[in-house]
C-alpha cells in the first residue's frame, strides 16, 4: 500500500489492484466503503468499495467500430505501473487494454486537502472516446446527505429509469439511485448528520458531466453515496458519442484534468465553514449532535468563537 496526507486527509492505494484508493480519512473518520479482494472481470462484487478510475466507460456497450468496453471499463483491473514517489506525491500510470488510451494519475498533499492530477493521452490514428470518472463510494448511514452548489440541481435519471426527471433524494434509500445533473457543476460534498463534510472540486470545463448516487445495498454491502465528475454524460461511452456529449481523445494532444480534495471536522459541534460555504447548525435535543445545513455558494473565511452562540452558529463573508 502506499498513501499521502496532506490538509488533515489521508489516502491510501493499492498500486496491485487497479490503483484503487482503499482508504480516505479525516478527522478520524474513513470516508470510503470497505474494499477487499475481488475476482477479475466482475466490477460489482463483494468488497467493491474504495474508489476506483472508471475509464472507458461505466456501462458496458459497444462502439461503432465494434469495440466492446466492460462494465465499469477496463482500468480498474489493468495493471498499473507506479512511476514516482516521494512523501508529498505519488504517480502512477496505465495503458487501457480496450482502447489506445494512456492515463496518469498523480496524488499529491497540498495545504487545504488532496488533488489528483489526470493526463489522457492516445497513439491512435484518429480521435477516441474518453469516458472517465471518479468512483468513490462514500460510507452513508441514513443521516448522510449529498450536496451540491445552490441552487440546487435538476437530475436526469440515469438508473432505474434512464432519462427521467427526478427529485434530488433526501436520504439514501433501500434501492439504488444513479442520476446526472442537468448542468455542469463544479463541487459536491458528503455531510454527515454532524457536520463532517468532504468536498471534491473540480473544472468544468474540463469536467462538464457529474454523475451522483446513492445505493442502499441493491448493489454494495452497505449504504453508500458517490460523487462522480465525468468526462462524458450518461454511463455509457457508446450512446454519449451518438449524442456528442463525451470528450474525444486527439493524437498527439495530452487531455489533463483534476480533482481536489478538502475535508471539514466538525468535532466541536459548532458549524463548518470556509470552501464548502456558510453552514448553520441546530441542536436536535440537548443530547444529539448539531445537524448541519451547508447554504452555498463558498465565503471566504471561518466563523470567529466570538461569533459563535450556545444554539445557533453561523458563517458570514463575501464569495471566495
Amino acid at each position: 500500500m502506499s498513501s499521502v496526507s496532506g490538509g488533515g486527509i489521508t489516502v491510501q492505494f493499492d498500486v496491485a489492484d487497479g490503483a484503487r484508493i482503499t482508504s480516505l480519512t479525516a478527522g478520524g473518520r474513513e470516508w470510503l466503503a470497505p474494499s477487499g479482494p475481488r475476482s477479475p472481470g466482475v466490477f460489482v462484487q463483494p468488497g467493491s468499495g474504495g474508489w476506483d478510475e472508471v475509464v472507458p466507460t461505466v456501462a458496458a456497450c459497444t462502439l461503432a467500430d465494434g469495440t466492446a468496453l466492460a462494465d465499469h471499463g477496463d482500468g480498474w483491473q489493468a495493471a498499473w505501473t507506479l512511476d514516482s514517489a516521494d512523501a508529498q506525491h505519488v504517480q502512477t500510470s496505465v495503458g487501457l487494454p480496450s482502447l489506445q488510451i494512456s492515463l496518469t494519475r498523480r496524488i499529491e498533499a497540498t495545504d487545504t486537502g488532496i488533488r489528483l492530477t489526470y493526463t489522457a493521452s492516445t497513439d491512435a490514428a484518429g480521435p477516441v472516446p474518453l469516458a472517465w470518472c471518479a468512483h468513490p463510494l462514500f460510507v452513508a448511514d441514513a443521516d448522510t446527505r449529498l450536496v451540491a452548489a445552490a441552487p440546487e440541481p435538476r437530475l436526469i435519471e440515469e438508473y432505474p429509469h434512464r432519462g427521467r426527471p427526478r427529485d434530488w433524494p433526501g436520504a439514501v434509500g433501500d434501492a439504488a439511485i444513479k442520476a446526472f445533473t442537468d448542468g455542469a457543476r463544479s463541487s459536491a460534498a458528503v455531510v454527515h448528520a454532524n457536520g463532517d463534510t468532504l468536498t471534491l472540486e473540480w473544472d468544468p470545463a474540463l469536467l462538464p458531466y457529474l454523475g451522483l448516487y446513492w445505493d442502499g445495498g441493491e448493489f454494495t454491502e452497505t449504504p453508500v453515496v458517490a460523487i462522480e465528475p465525468s468526462t462524458a454524460f450518461g454511463d455509457s461511452a457508446a450512446r454519449a458519442v451518438a449524442e456528442g456529449r463525451i470528450r474525444m481523445l486527439e493524437p498527439g494532444r495530452p487531455f489533463r484534468w483534476w480533482v481536489k480534495l478538502t475535508a471539514w471536522v466538525d468535532r466541536d459541534r459548532a458549524s463548518l465553514c470556509g470552501r464548502m460555504g456558510t453552514m448553520t447548525s441546530t441542536p436536535h435535543t440537548a443530547t444529539t449532535a448539531r445537524a448541519a445545513i451547508c447554504i452555498w455558494p463558498p465565503i471566504s473565511r471561518p466563523v470567529r468563537r466570538s461569533e459563535k452562540s450556545p444554539s445557533k452558529t453561523w458563517c458570514t463573508g463575501g464569495s471566495a
